[in-house]
């Protein structure tokens, strides 16, 4: 807002000053122009929905343990870098791992973070294993991109798509709420 002031009272003293100089007033605009898209590009890069990514990431990390302890920097960034929502995406790990509490299995033992099935296995069972927790956390939040790429935002949206439970959107729901709450 103070760039939106300074600009304002540089425009009234150039146009005093300069006033048949159209030039160099379309160059200081131009300047100015450039400063605020800079300045907004660095806004959407650093925050969610208006909400500054520091303020997330603190928000987050209050609520994982065991394992995911930490990770909450790692998560946000890496959820924005590809578009989904930090939060969601930190709800549906807490549903799927226990890491509220302590890590399931899958997450301690097979960096496995979204329940994910598939190979190569865990343990030679049905779930997924992945070589490190960055990788499980990474494959977790590129799936849930792609429901949102299909429009399916909300975890009642995704729910059919992504597990059993037809109850599980109300659980993720209840954890998002948790992660929102203020600091």
């Amino acid at each position: 807002m103070i760039n939106y002031i300074l600009s304002f009272m540089l425009f009234s003293v150039v146009i005093e000053e300069k006033e048949n100089n159209y030039e160099y007033l379309d160059k200081q605009i131009e300047l100015s122009v450039l400063n605020i898209k800079e300045e907004y590009e660095d806004f959407l890069k650093n925050s969610f929905n208006g909400e500054d990514k520091e303020i997330i990431i603190k928000k987050i990390n209050r609520y994982l343990n065991s394992n995911l302890k930490g990770k909450g920097r790692f998560i946000v960034e890496y959820s924005l870098k590809v578009g989904v929502d930090p939060y969601l995406v930190t709800a549906v790990m807490l549903q799927e791992t226990g890491c509220y509490w302590k890590c399931s299995y899958l997450a301690r033992v097979c960096n496995n973070v979204g329940g994910n099935k598939g190979k190569p296995s865990c343990n030679n069972g049905s779930y997924r294993e992945f070589d490190t927790l960055d990788d499980g956390i990474k494959f977790a939040i590129n799936k849930l991109n792609k429901y949102y790429k299909k429009g399916y935002k909300t975890p009642k949206q995704i729910n059919k798509y992504y597990a059993t439970d037809k109850t599980w959107y109300k659980k993720v729901d209840n954890y998002i709420k948790k992660l929102k709450k203020d600091l």
